[in-house]
């Protein structure tokens, strides 16, 4: 078994690989860097399917604040393997976090990519429509 694997084996959590969202925009700015805009680029990309987004809906809404696996596949229609490979992208992309205990693994939301998110897409942020303070003469 690889050396990777095996670190999740026992028990720990996996960290944010995102930039926070202090540090996605510029100081002092509100466009992207080609580093927070690859940042924002691969969340963007992780929710982009509705698997995930059902996902990261179910483990957010969950009572205690995390889900086991066991309970996630329940909720899907699919092989156990896909579903593994969904949450896999949701935590790579620091959406998720997961902990091994025994035989299980249990997810949490990470609030940090999901306020890096509202930080790019609330009004007035770097998606917004400049036209018209920007045109030129």
């Amino acid at each position: 078994m690889g050396r990777r694997s095996g670190n999740r084996e026992r028990g720990e959590v996996v960290p944010l690989s995102l930039p926070t969202p202090p540090t996605l925009l510029s100081a002092g700015h509100d466009t992207l860097g080609p580093a927070a805009a690859a940042a924002a680029a691969s969340l963007f990309k992780a929710l982009g399917d509705p698997v995930r987004v059902r996902l990261l809906t179910l483990v957010r809404q969950a009572s205690n604040g995390e889900t086991c696996f066991c309970d996630l596949a329940d909720e899907f229609d699919m092989p156990q393997s896909s579903l593994s490979h969904h949450l896999k992208i949701l935590v790579r992309a620091g959406v998720l976090s997961r902990e091994r205990r025994g035989t299980w693994s249990w997810y949490r939301v990470e609030p940090g990519p999901l306020a890096a998110m509202e930080s790019l897409l609330r009004p007035g942020g770097p998606f917004r429509d400049r036209s018209a303070v920007d045109r030129c003469e």
